[in-house]
């Protein structure tokens, strides 16, 4: 993976941040993006994906749980 990789991503933790959920499911997040209807990003490099959630995490993104 690269940074490059990353940088593809950095508006739901930055400039989008507004516009994203973290949905939490047991011990996986799947970033949303919000609105009608609300849309999943799925990310197919476990790597990437996990990077991409540490950095939502740490900038604050709402966490939503189904408990």
């Amino acid at each position: 993976m690269s940074e490059q990789d990353l940088s593809t991503y950095a508006s739901m933790w930055t400039t989008e941040h507004d516009q994203w959920e973290l949905h939490r499911f047991d011990d996986t997040y799947l970033p949303i993006m919000k609105g009608d209807p609300p849309m999943a990003s799925l990310i197919c490099d476990d790597e990437l994906a996990d990077l991409v959630i540490t950095r939502m995490l740490a900038a604050g993104v709402t966490v939503v749980t189904s408990e």
